[in-house]
């Protein structure tokens, strides 16, 4: 089978290059081509994502310091992905959080989009990012907004089937495309992070990727006001400008930088628990804490509310507070949640090998609809 996979591009390793990786594992042994506007990824990526294959890539490739200043590009970005002219294949498969499903392919060849969420920009966090760009309240802006969401939509229209990461998501494909959506959960690795029964050690942790929507500031800032409690930092990004300022003067925070997958997975099996502060849409390391066996404090919003068991696996609070965090610390001091195999079995829910499974099934299933004709968009 000859298949095209596109994707928004290959940058860190983070939960949409899991996702990607997951779907290329499943097509393995066959003809795939794959799109990006640019790919960025070391040796190590190339081979566990990738499986080895090259990646056709716009002129964004081409961009000296493209990883860095990827986002203020967005403007060409549909342009740059419509100049994919995808044919001659048996299926095309994209994986979007952005533009991958603007590109332009036969009708005849199913088209099946893993949508991430619908560009957050420019929908439901149009206010979080307006806020924080310099233009943000400008009459440019909210024009180019309005612009890009007519896009969006008639890009939409050319998706023959659309799949869902969780509910959450379910529901802003309906209110943002009026399409109807399969809800897959994105892969968990639960047999890589294993459940640790061992005693916790006393520190609370966030990780992930530092960008302003994380909240780890704010974070930050909660555990300034607990120098009792122990809080650690792992993860890297543009986000981070500033943190070195704020961490001066409180022993209590230490920020580790950037860990490979052992040693981050060793810091999360000996967490008292794991903090995700985020409006995430699925949010895949919370799931991969609680597959440790470690408890997780997470925002009460989107796909935590579909991964966290509250009282049980995590505990989930209400607000983007400081105050919240503070009082969720609070809530796990007084009732800590011990039962770790309970917690790693909430999160096997979310494996991988389930993962592949459903969307094999359904690829196939898609298929043979299109070609009887009872696909409808």
């Amino acid at each position: 089978m000859k298949v095209a996979f596109v994707q928004d591009w290959f940058n860190a390793n983070g939960g949409a290059e899991k996702v990607a990786g997951e779907i290329l594992e499943v097509y393995r042994n066959d003809e795939v081509d794959v799109y990006a506007l640019f790919n960025k990824f070391g040796p190590g990526p190339t081979q566990s994502i990738l499986k080895g294959r090259k990646v056709r890539t716009s002129l964004l490739q081409f961009v000296p310091g493209i990883t860095k200043f990827y986002r203020y590009f967005l403007p060409v970005m549909p342009w740059l992905m419509g100049r994919f002219r995808l044919r001659g294949y048996d299926v095309v498969i994209s994986t979007s959080h952005a533009v991958a499903k603007g590109f332009y392919s036969d009708p005849a060849i199913p088209n099946i989009c893993y949508c991430h969420t619908p560009l957050r920009p420019i929908w439901d966090m149009y206010d979080d990012y307006a806020e924080g760009h310099p233009m943000g309240r400008s009459w440019l802006y909210r024009k180019f907004v309005a612009w890009l969401r007519r896009w969006d939509v008639s890009t939409a229209s050319r998706v023959h089937f659309f799949i869902a990461n969780s509910k959450h998501i379910q529901q802003r494909i309906e209110r943002s495309y009026g399409r109807s959506s399969v809800v897959i959960y994105p892969p968990v690795r639960t047999g890589r992070f294993e459940l640790h029964n061992g005693p916790r050690k006393d520190y609370y942790m966030c990780p992930g990727r530092f960008v302003p929507y994380k909240k780890i500031d704010m974070v930050i800032r909660a555990f300034q006001q607990m120098p009792d409690k122990k809080l650690i930092l792992i993860g890297e990004g543009w986000g981070a400008s500033g943190f070195d300022q704020l961490l001066q003067g409180h022993p209590n925070i230490e920020w580790l930088g950037y860990k490979d997958d052992a040693d981050m997975i060793r810091y999360m099996q000996e967490a008292r628990a794991c903090i995700f502060a985020a409006k995430e849409d699925f949010g895949i390391m919370c799931v991969e804490a609680q597959a440790c066996g470690t408890p997780v404090l997470a925002l009460d919003y989107g796909g935590y509310r579909e991964t966290v068991v509250d009282g049980v696996s995590g505990y989930l609070f209400a607000e983007q507070t400081e105050q919240s965090v503070i009082d969720a610390v609070n809530r796990l001091e007084a009732n800590p949640l011990t039962d770790n195999a309970g917690i790693r079995q909430n999160a096997l829910r979310f494996s991988d090998d389930r993962f592949r499974r459903e969307i094999g099934e359904f690829v196939t299933r898609s298929m043979h609809e299109h070609k009887s004709g009872s696909a409808t968009r």
